[in-house]
């Protein structure tokens, strides 16, 4: 069959690109993320973040591990490292509604806590959009989820109007000069490969 198609065509033709829920990941990097699972249940939150760290050390394209750490750095108030990991396993699956849910609680902790203030000052609005748009995607991907709907409340009370469009590239994200510059360097890239960013093994950012 490839024969014939290269005659036709004078190619090979490209291999089937994969979904985002069609990633391989490592069995045991799986094993790793129950593992840490069960150990976040019982407040074990230092040997819940090493299991989750031991499953990206043997695959770094495990997004439900780094959403896992990303919940570890949640608890301990460590939102910009947080908001790292949710960015991260946004880009392996950006189909997973638990994540753009915990993205926008991140963000809204972020507002909150006031990190960063002259940045939050001249971005409110829009860091308010970024989590509204995060709720609203989490409870298109997943249906009625509880915490985004609520969280989907909250940002519809804090903009008081129509939100303003969305900044693009996205302020939570990996752009260079964004606020997750710096993250990015130290909680993401120490477990990340050179092939962690080719075009191949990733799926179309969020928009």
């Amino acid at each position: 069959m490839l024969r014939w198609l290269k005659k036709l065509t004078g190619s090979t033709p490209p291999p089937p690109v994969r979904r985002p829920s069609e990633i391989e990941v490592d069995d045991r990097a799986r094993d790793l993320v129950n593992l840490g699972n069960k150990m976040f249940t019982t407040n074990d939150l230092g040997g819940a973040r090493r299991a989750f760290e031991s499953a990206l050390h043997l695959d770094g394209h495990c997004a439900e591990a780094w959403h896992r750490r990303g919940r570890i750095f949640l608890a301990e108030r460590d939102l910009p490292s947080a908001l790292a990991c949710y960015a991260r396993s946004l880009e392996l699956d950006p189909q997973s509604a638990e994540a753009w849910c915990a993205m926008g609680e991140a963000i809204l902790a972020f507002l909150k806590a006031d990190h960063e203030p002259l940045f939050i000052r001249e971005h409110r609005m829009a860091i308010v959009a970024e989590a509204l748009d995060c709720f609203e995607r989490a409870l298109k991907l997943g249906g009625d989820l509880p915490r985004a709907r609520e969280g989907r409340e909250v940002c519809r009370g804090m903009i008081q109007g129509s939100p303003g469009p969305l900044i693009h590239p996205r302020l939570f994200s990996f752009h260079s000069g964004g606020i997750l510059e710096k993250s990015k360097r130290d909680v993401v890239s120490p477990f990340l490969k050179p092939s962690d960013y080719r075009r191949k093994n990733l799926p179309a950012p969020p928009e």
